[in-house]
């Protein structure tokens, strides 16, 4: 992996570098040029490192240490200013840890990262977005057809076949009318939320996670760069998690934490800690 460039910080956790005795394989992606709001996503990956550190390991519910499972870190992607450039380096990295065998957890970086992710993997597989927005636009800014605000229509366009969103509550009509024609989308709105886990009962085969945590509440996480009121308590994600993540899962990540427009550390501590109960589902049920 030519494209990883090792960080001078403890591994998220304290997890191994060793990838192959892994199952699961961390790799963050410090990245936010598709920003148009508020850049600093790509400080995210560092950080969640660094207050991983601090918090606790153990999971009581599930009577798991994460620091003890089959996962290792293996850092960061070097950085690219192009999106197109990131989504190739991502891919590349995605598909040669699949073809390991193993299941990527990517820590972003803005949205845009799970687009290579999703490119990385064999096709035919289903798609579970957490998002404030739809994430649907054609173009955004205009003429710009690789940003944050465009990875569903994208991913649409090749390798997920059918997709469930969760928690979208900041939507455009462009985005409304073009749905109209992608019957193989459906959205769960926050006001909706009494079938979500009748709708997420409904996917089979094989299944990508990604998390924006601009799906909570800010009161939960005020670290992003759009915050959306009306979102997601952390229990009610976390709960969420217990439904999907198993064996279908391929891949896994966390994106649009900015810890320059965090309060203490709350969002950066929330993505760790969501990532630490995704590795436990995943490779300890």
């Amino acid at each position: 992996m030519d494209l990883l460039l090792e960080p001078r910080l403890p591994t998220f956790i304290g997890l191994s570098r060793d990838v192959k005795a892994a199952r699961a394989v961390l790799v963050g992606v410090p990245h936010d040029s598709s920003s148009t709001c508020k850049p600093g996503c790509r400080f995210a990956p560092r950080r969640v490192r660094e207050v991983s550190q601090n918090l606790e390991t153990y999971d009581p519910r599930l009577g798991v240490d994460a620091s003890e499972l089959p996962a290792a870190d293996v850092g960061d992607l070097r950085e690219a200013l192009s999106p197109a450039k990131v989504v190739e380096d991502v891919a590349k990295v995605v598909r040669e840890l699949s073809r390991a065998g193993k299941t990527p957890f990517v820590i972003g970086g803005d949205h845009m990262v799970t687009l290579g992710a999703l490119k990385g993997l064999t096709e035919g597989f289903s798609l579970i977005m957490f998002d404030a927005h739809l994430d649907y636009r054609d173009e955004f800014p205009e003429g710009e057809k690789l940003s944050h605000a465009t990875v569903l229509r994208r991913a649409r366009e090749g390798p997920v076949k059918e997709a469930i969103v969760v928690g979208a509550r900041a939507i455009s009509k462009e985005e409304i009318v073009a749905l109209e024609r992608d019957k193989q989308i459906r959205v769960v709105y926050p006001w909706s939320m009494s079938r979500v886990k009748d709708e997420l009962s409904t996917l089979s085969g094989r299944i990508y996670v990604t998390v924006d945590m601009d799906v909570f509440d800010p009161s939960v996480a005020p670290g992003v760069g759009c915050p959306e009121p009306g979102g997601l308590t952390f229990s009610e994600l976390a709960e969420l998690l217990t439904e999907v993540m198993d064996s279908r899962v391929v891949g896994f990540d966390v994106v649009e934490a900015n810890p320059l427009v965090d309060v203490n550390d709350i969002t950066s501590c929330a993505v760790a800690k969501l990532l630490m109960k995704a590795l436990i589902l995943l490779l300890a049920r």
